[in-house]
């Protein structure tokens, strides 16, 4: 039983659909180039840091991160994934530089720095920097749940005074 020519149309119809629906740019044209272009250099290359460090090749992002900061001393990008990265290896010393470094270049942008400063304060017993670290943190975020977070972080630091 063969399909009649109807059928068979359709199923064309509906194969060459698809074969265009695959071949369709993925963007609205001009977008993608747009993106390109408003990355500028050291931004891709801190992106591209950050993606080793995640990925296969963590010491060679250490090493571009630290080649980034030695060409651009104040690239507050570097200084941030740097100090994610000093927290994760238990690097805290590394960790509290670089997160001061940061709030220094640009506290607007990041002010989470504060939470990981406070963070970072905390581990390296230093309670009262931690607590007004934290308390500064607090008023920067509108988020219920981080506020709480926060609080129940800073009620164990008073404690521990």
């Amino acid at each position: 039983m063969g399909l009649k020519k109807p059928q068979l149309l359709a199923l064309l119809g509906a194969l060459v659909v698809i074969v265009l629906l695959l071949m369709a740019p993925r963007t609205p044209a001009g977008k993608e180039a747009a993106k390109v272009r408003t990355m500028d250099p050291g931004q891709a290359k801190t992106q591209e840091a950050i993606a080793l460090v995640n990925g296969q090749d963590p010491m060679r992002g250490i090493m571009m991160l630290r080649e980034i900061l030695a060409e651009d001393p104040d690239n507050v990008e570097a200084h941030w994934h740097l100090g994610l990265f000093s927290i994760q290896s238990g690097q805290y010393d590394k960790a509290l530089t670089r997160f001061q470094k940061v709030l220094e270049l640009d506290s607007v942008n990041f002010p989470d720095a504060w939470f990981y400063l406070g963070r970072t304060y905390a581990t390296l017993d230093s309670n009262a920097q931690a607590i007004a670290s934290l308390k500064k943190y607090r008023t920067l975020t509108q988020d219920t749940a981080i506020i709480n977070g926060v609080d129940r972080f800073l009620l164990e630091l008073e404690n521990v005074k």
